[in-house]
């Protein structure tokens, strides 16, 4: 258990950073809330990643895909501003793809949740609950919450499509500014 602590620890890694961005307690795969997605993928990939621009919002924010070879994650799911040159990471998602057995997800579903709540001792945690998502009704989505000092959040899901779907089953770690949460709740359609 010390072993993986360490690997979660040094994964989602504390961080020790001034300003709004409280969020930045933690890293996702080296990367957190604030950071330039420059400082990791060229703005040639940004701009290319797969985007969900033809999907209903008001655009506040610009979601894209970016895979990646990170030693955990598959891929990343970002937020940020469309009109930001710089590229400022709003919401970041580390998504670990392709369980062939569901129990495996969530057992390292289980493992993850009790790790940050270590890391997010004080904020508001929702307990393990099942979600149903418009994609797919039939699927199971387990999610956690941790409702964070700054008004953001971060979550562990496992998502565990049907067969109805095309989608993988997956597991997601994600953290997002209180902007990004609050659009999600309110302004996304």
């Amino acid at each position: 258990m010390k072993t993986l602590l360490t690997f979660f620890v040094l994964l989602l890694s504390s961080s020790v950073f001034a300003g709004d961005y409280i969020s930045k307690k933690f890293e996702i795969g080296g990367m957190s809330i604030g950071d330039s997605l420059l400082d990791y993928f060229s703005k040639t990939e940004i701009i290319n990643a797969y985007n969900y621009d033809h999907l209903p919002s008001s655009m506040k924010f610009r979601i894209i895909d970016l895979e990646t070879t990170n030693n955990f994650f598959d891929g990343f799911q970002f937020y940020y501003i469309p009109d930001d040159k710089n590229f400022i990471i709003q919401s970041l998602n580390g998504r670990r793809l392709y369980y062939d057995d569901i129990n495996e997800c969530y057992k390292k579903f289980d493992e993850i949740v009790e790790n940050l709540s270590t890391i997010f001792k004080n904020a508001k945690k929702t307990e393990k609950k099942s979600i149903k998502q418009v994609d797919d009704p039939s699927g199971e989505f387990l999610m956690t919450f941790f409702e964070l000092d700054s008004g953001g959040k971060a979550s562990v899901t496992c998502y565990n499509w049907s067969s109805e779907v095309e989608y993988i089953d997956s597991l997601g770690v994600s953290i997002q500014s209180k902007e990004v949460r609050d659009w999600v709740n309110n302004d996304y359609f």
